[in-house]
């Protein structure tokens, strides 16, 4: 009767592992692509989703309005991270408008660096303006999709805390609600979705639909 070979048996047993080491780790890189491409895609969709809504309620970006957003809304300026407290005079002017198409533009590109950097500017520049609360809003969305979750949270408060009379206003709110649920801080996420989910604003369904699957 052969008897075993220990060393054999290991190089064998090494290279049964290495080999599963480099099935996994192909299979990790390939949940990384995927879970990039289903943020970029969910971000897309969300997009074009608010611009259709806003076309039907009869404001879009090719007309001037913001998206979803109340003209002359906001009345103070955010403390945001990356800005300052200075800039130009409130209202919408042409320079603001196409600076926030040009911003929106790259974020649906996926540019998402270069929407960060273009709105940060818009907002240095108009942190009254009429586009400041969208600007907040997908400065929160872009830092969502490279998943800073915390930059996330600090651009949806700047939202909710220097723009309340912004229509946008409901949609932050409820992103500020699944980003506090991800940071682990369920109470105020709770409380924030069932605001939304007890309102009348677009994102209510969207609330319902998240508080049903995450705190029942």
């Amino acid at each position: 009767m052969a008897q075993a070979n220990p060393q054999a048996d290991a190089y064998y047993q090494m290279q049964v592992l290495q080999q599963e080491v480099q099935e996994l780790r192909g299979a990790v890189e390939e949940l990384r692509h995927e879970v990039k491409r289903l943020r970029q895609q969910r971000t897309e969709d969300y997009m074009d989703l608010d611009r259709r809504i806003a076309r039907l309620s009869g404001e879009s970006p090719a007309s001037g309005a913001p998206e979803g957003e109340d003209a002359g809304a906001s009345a103070t300026s955010p403390a945001v991270p990356g800005t300052t407290s200075g800039g130009a005079d409130t209202g919408s002017s042409e320079d603001e408008k196409e600076r926030y198409q040009s911003s929106f533009g790259l974020a649906r590109k996926g540019d998402y660096d270069g929407a960060s950097k273009a709105f940060k500017s818009l907002l240095e520049d108009y942190p009254n303006g009429q586009y400041a609360p969208n600007a907040n809003y997908w400065l929160g969305e872009i830092a969502l999709v490279q998943g800073n979750v915390e930059e996330a949270r600090q651009w949806f408060v700047a939202l909710l805390d220097g723009y309340p009379q912004s229509s946008k206003v409901w949609d932050g709110r409820y992103k500020l609600g699944t980003v506090y649920h991800q940071l682990g801080d369920n109470t105020k996420a709770k409380e924030l979705l069932e605001q939304v989910a007890q309102s009348d604003a677009r994102a209510s369904g969207l609330a319902k639909q998240y508080l049903k699957e995450n705190f029942q």
